[in-house]
């Protein structure tokens, strides 16, 4: 993600008073892992999630599970998209990853990721996102 995206770091948001008001999430937990800038668009700063679950879609003790239930990324999540998107004024992604594959929005992030890789390197696209998958 630093070779293609600015100011990449680890983040924390802070909380204020608004936040008990508004009864978001205001656990000393409720923070995202990465936020970085220029992924979708040149400006706009977008905060991310990062899971690994130990589900696999293809288990046997899995398997009776819906894989919108192996990459549900939680409620608690739910309230951090609303403190971004209140707080901060931008975009939320989720990241949930399994050791069988990585949820829809994940492969999108990690589509836009080799896209922007590939094209910066002049390298052919696929085998750039075969990479990063």
């Amino acid at each position: 993600m630093r070779e293609i995206c600015g100011d990449v770091q680890p983040t924390l948001l802070p909380i204020n008073e608004n936040d008990f008001e508004r009864k978001l999430n205001t656990a000393d937990n409720a923070r995202l892992d990465i936020s970085a800038r220029g992924l979708w668009n040149g400006c706009e700063k977008i905060f991310f999630d990062i899971r690994v679950t130990s589900d696999h879609p293809t288990s046997q003790s899995d398997s009776v599970k819906s894989l919108a239930h192996i990459y549900k990324h939680g409620k608690e999540k739910d309230e951090c998209n609303q403190r971004v998107i209140d707080i901060k004024k931008s975009s939320f992604n989720s990241l949930v990853f399994t050791s069988g594959g990585m949820a829809t929005e994940c492969t999108r992030v990690n589509k836009r990721l080799a896209e922007k890789i590939a094209k910066k390197y002049r390298e052919l696209y696929g085998c750039i996102y075969m990479h990063l998958s």
